[in-house]
């Protein structure tokens, strides 16, 4: 029942705020926001627990379907990604991605050293929670960026494809630096050696993934799609099945399984033969049922009113918001693009969406992170991907 309840609500408030040009998580987070303990709980403690009760059983089940809605997320987000041709769109792209990731840290660092133990999870240490917070705002949905160049119909220009490209560079080199900071601080044990041994793996999977995965990929769903399966159904299980063998392939490596969804949806999003309407359902498939559940779920574990907290809150909006903007433009800057598009690239990298979601959510499950920094990265993420799409408007109609 409290699925049904949970995918109901969610998929209605998700589509009124598409509607309205608000991105879908909002609408799905509110939904959990509104049926746990922040207000229902409040309201009629009993009928919430009645519909959400301490049972294990239903719990691990809810947990379970989150995860999944986890793993397809960073799976689709992945489709937005095609490395080869990111890499062949120049230096600026390139410069972009990466100083729109490290710049973020290298002033979240110092700023998020400084706050106090009460804020860190129980398994934080000094270097472990400034480290992971900052990587968390440096992360950019690729997803939000590419619905708002789309909705604003600019996704065919020179600067859309501009942006779409360092974006999917920020992706991947934001997710290996995530992944192997995630492996460090759940592995303090491990020496420099193997850490480094560890680095180069996962490195050396990751240019696999894009050089040879996507080609392996692309000759195997043309032998699918000419058998007299039906389609794209079974083609749709490929890319799928893809997706739980690299995240399999991750995990043993001891790094964390979305590392390895993500690495095949970036072999989907590259594969020539995999085309934008098989990317395209597989994408509706998992954001109707799964996606939608892994966000109402996180509004049923949190009491937001009790976890809000104004300054914590406040300071990570801005490093994150305007740590992302800074690292872009002066990315931009120095790939020799114009005042006016520097402004631009600056914009398109603002929104963390579900990305920093997906990271707040990681981290809170390693006890990295408290209950007020948790919900400070919602919050900011849902903040700059409701604000990045009329800024990025007005700065492209000021451009002409």
């Amino acid at each position: 029942m409290q699925i049904l309840v949970l995918l109901g609500f969610a998929r209605t408030l998700g589509v009124l705020c598409e509607s309205v040009k608000i991105p879908a998580l909002a609408g799905e987070i509110l939904a959990g926001v509104l049926l746990g303990p922040t207000l229902f709980g409040r309201i009629s403690p009993d009928l919430q627990h009645m519909l959400f009760p301490d049972d294990e059983t239903q719990s691990i089940m809810l947990e379970t379907v989150s995860w999944l809605g986890v793993f397809f997320l960073l799976l689709a987000s992945g489709f937005h990604v095609n490395v080869g041709h990111a890499l062949k769109s120049g230096r600026a792209s390139i410069l972009i991605g990466i100083v729109g990731v490290l710049f973020p840290i290298a002033i979240g660092y110092p700023i998020f050293s400084t706050f106090d133990s009460e804020y860190w999870g129980a398994s934080a240490t000094a270097l472990s929670f400034p480290l992971f917070v900052s990587v968390a705002c440096s992360i950019t949905a690729i997803s939000v960026v590419a619905r708002a160049l789309g909705d604003l119909g600019i996704s065919k220009t020179s600067q859309a494809s501009l942006a779409l490209s360092a974006c999917a560079i920020n992706d991947v080199f934001g997710w290996l630096l995530f992944t192997l900071v995630m492996s460090l601080v759940t592995a303090q044990t491990l020496g420099i050696v193997e850490i480094g041994g560890k680095a180069l793996l996962v490195i050396g999977f990751i240019v696999f993934s894009i050089a040879v995965g996507s080609k392996v990929l692309s000759f195997a769903i043309k032998r699918v799609e000419a058998t007299s399966l039906p389609q794209p159904a079974a083609a749709q299980t490929l890319i799928v099945s893809v997706g739980l063998l690299c995240g399999a392939i991750t995990q043993w490596m001891g790094i964390h399984a979305i590392l390895g969804f993500f690495l095949a949806g970036t072999m989907a999003g590259s594969a020539k033969s995999v085309s934008d309407d098989l990317r395209n359902s597989v994408s509706d498939t998992l954001h109707a049922i799964f996606v939608p559940l892994f966000f109402a779920t996180l509004g049923i574990k949190i009491d937001f009113l009790v976890g809000m907290e104004l300054w914590p809150t406040v300071i990570f909006c801005l490093v994150a918001i305007l740590g992302k903007f800074g690292g872009a433009w002066l990315g931009a800057k120095m790939g020799k693009q114009s005042p006016q598009a520097s402004v631009l690239m600056g914009l398109i990298f603002t929104p963390g969406g579900a990305m920093e979601i997906v990271v707040a959510t990681l981290a809170i499950e390693l006890e990295l992170i408290g209950q007020a920094i948790f919900v400070a990265i919602v919050f900011s993420a849902l903040l700059s991907s409701i604000i990045a799409g009329p800024l990025i408007g007005i700065q492209a109609r000021r451009m002409g």
